[in-house]
């Protein structure tokens, strides 16, 4: 009963293909479409009247192909073992040359002769990766664990790849058989369940020839064999490649209540390398991390419409659906796999590279480089460096808030700099990108749309494995607690634990997490068990525990982080009213002076002084007051 009070999902990868003659739902009815009008329309026939309407894009709903294929398409990406991954890929990469709209029963039977695979079965791959829209729909049998095979909880998983990454991946070259060893050793050690041999093998064999050419001190021959030539990386047409990095932000911002500065953002940014269109960014006071290229790549595939509504911006940012590669620069951390493992459920190919090194021409850089010149004209910039800043005051003169920046962000990206004319493509962004999608050689066409906007970024939230207590679970100090968590308290694993279940947080309000029901296969959205908790970003519960740990706490708590939460505002309006109580003193001590020098001048020469002139200094004083 409770389930039906709380907000459920159930993970919905499929997408909407916007083609001429695929069907499509309606305002409740259902239409084929004819024609492709641009980015916000298409024209459609009523399968009943037979009428043409003009349907707009943001309203087309997916409609069923009436097959019903019962497939494990609603599992979260935790609950699939390494070797099911390598079996979705192994199939994806049998059926992609099949991937075109008028494919015929020959062409399949040729290639599954070239590629050694009976043409049924490989028919039967293609049909139900069409049907369900997802690359999960190539595992036919039922998923998640099978007994006596488990995922990895988050220790085994950090001292395998610690091992990998540290021993394996080194000029020593050991042996695969050699870092079993050291893994089983050291789990040994640690009082925890080894990952099986297969398990190892499985994650070795995933790591790119590149990554292991040079950390194995072959460095010039992976560069040789794998390294494009700066400048020379280039793609055919939109979504076919999309490069992600990061930046600290060079300007100062200041809290929404009391205008005071807070630090500098970081923003991570995804640009199209066919088109130089910006197609993805995330915003935050965090230092950036795989979170946030995950929340990036979830703004690249989602529609911006609702996005733009919320920054009440009128403007055109007609960019959605799934690359099929990203280029990441730097994923060290271990968790860049669950990205990965996201990104083949919606047929994403996602490459984390090596740190440090510019190997994808220089065209995100370029990007990054323009959005940093405009934002040296906002009041509070750090510029790029200490020689142009010289003795500006960034702090003093800071002014925008978080959201207020993100709204001119945006802006300028829509606005500005997709419609300006770009030097390396001859064009704007935004002229090269149409042509990509609608040109007369264009490959692609309009991309296929989410379905559903919550799945996919459910699928790239952040995850966490915790056990459930009577009072719920606790994650970074805060409990959460529903009463749908009460009949998972004691389950436990096939290794006889206490199971520990999957849950996933969104950065960006961590007053509530997603709690997976493996048995439902849905998503139940559970609150922190404090209700009075505010909406509270994982920067600021950052910030507070940092507090709390120079105030000498050794445990960090929910009730601490609630009072510790109230006693920075309060310290904030403090020193606020401080700041105020001091220039209005300072500003009343300059009336006074100025009342003075009035009194003391020859009245023949009072007139010839203008207020305005005299005290021109003090307005910028005075402003701040008001």
């Amino acid at each position: 009963m409770h389930k039906e009070e709380i907000q459920s999902v159930k993970l919905n990868r499929s997408s909407i293909q916007i083609k001429e003659n695929e069907y499509v739902g309606y305002q409740n009815e259902v239409y084929k479409i004819s024609s492709i009008i641009d980015f916000s329309e298409v024209v459609g026939i009523d399968i009943k009247t037979k009428r043409a309407k003009r349907l707009r894009i943001s309203d087309i709903k997916p409609i069923s192909n009436g097959k019903d294929i019962k497939l494990p398409i609603f599992n979260d990406i935790g609950e699939y073992t390494d070797s099911e991954f390598q079996e979705i890929q192994k199939k994806y990469l049998a059926i992609e040359p099949l991937l075109s709209d008028h494919i015929t029963r020959k062409e399949i039977e040729e290639h599954a002769e070239k590629i050694n695979i009976h043409y049924t079965t490989l028919y039967r791959w293609l049909r139900r990766y069409q049907s369900t829209g997802t690359l999960l729909g190539l595992l036919p049998k039922p998923s998640g664990r099978k007994k006596g095979e488990t995922r990895l909880d988050f220790a085994t998983e950090e001292i395998m790849q610690n091992i990998i990454s540290t021993y394996y991946l080194s000029k020593q070259k050991p042996s695969i058989q050699a870092v079993i060893r050291k893994i089983n050793i050291e789990c040994k050690n640690r009082k925890i369940v080894a990952p099986g041999k297969n398990t190892i093998r499985n994650r070795i064999h995933k790591l790119s020839e590149y990554e292991v050419l040079k950390k194995q001190g072959n460095r010039s021959m992976a560069r040789t064999k794998f390294e494009p030539v700066p400048g020379k990386f280039e793609s055919d047409y939109p979504m076919q490649l999309i490069e992600i990095d990061h930046t600290p932000v060079d300007l100062i911002l200041v809290d929404d209540e009391h205008r005071e500065p807070i630090g500098r953002p970081w923003i991570t940014v995804a640009i199209d390398i066919y088109s130089r269109m910006i197609v993805g960014y995330y915003l935050s006071l965090s230092a950036p991390s795989v979170t946030s290229v995950a929340m990036c790549i979830t703004n690249v595939v989602l529609p911006k419409d609702k996005l733009l509504l919320e920054l009440d911006i009128d403007s055109n940012w007609d960019v959605w659906g799934f690359p099929e590669t990203i280029h990441v620069d730097n994923g060290a951390d271990f968790r860049a796999e669950a990205i990965k493992d996201a990104g083949l459920a919606h047929g994403i190919n996602i490459e984390f590279r090596p740190v440090g090194r510019s190997n994808f021409g220089g065209h995100i850089e370029r990007v990054i480089g323009t959005l940093m010149n405009a934002v040296h004209e906002i009041p509070g910039t750090t510029f790029s460096n200490i020689q142009k800043r010289q003795e500006y005051d960034s702090n003093k003169h800071s002014s925008m808030t978080f959201s207020e920046f993100e709204k001119w962000l945006v802006t300028f990206i829509t606005k500005i700099y997709h419609k300006r004319k770009h030097t390396g493509i001859n064009l704007s962004p935004e002229q090269l990108w149409e042509d990509g999608v609608f040109g007369e050689d264009a490959p692609v066409g309009l991309m296929p749309k989410p379905t559903d906007p919550l799945s996919v970024t459910i699928d790239f939230l952040p995850i966490f494995k915790r056990t459930i207590q009577k009072n719920g679970v606790n994650i970074d100090g805060i409990n959460y607690y529903d009463h749908l968590l009460r009949s998972k308290i004691n389950i436990l694993d096939d290794d006889g634990k206490k199971k520990r279940f999957i849950f996933k947080r969104d950065p960006r309000n961590i007053k509530f997490l997603w709690f997976y029901d493996n048995e439902t296969m849905e998503y139940y959205k559970i609150p922190a068990a404090d209700q009075s908790m505010p909406d509270m970003t994982l920067w600021e519960l950052e910030s507070i525990k940092t507090h709390l740990r120079e105030s000498g706490s050794r445990q960090i708590n929910n009730i601490e982080i609630l009072e510790a939460h109230e006693e920075l505002n309060r310290q904030i309006e403090d020193a606020s009213k401080k700041s105020k109580k001091a220039r209005r003193a300072k500003q009343r001590l300059k009336n006074k002076d100025k009342e003075m020098v009035q009194q003391t001048l020859p009245k023949e020469i009072l007139p010839k002084v203008q207020d305005d002139d005299f005290w021109d200094e003090d307005v910028s004083d005075i402003a701040e007051d008001w």
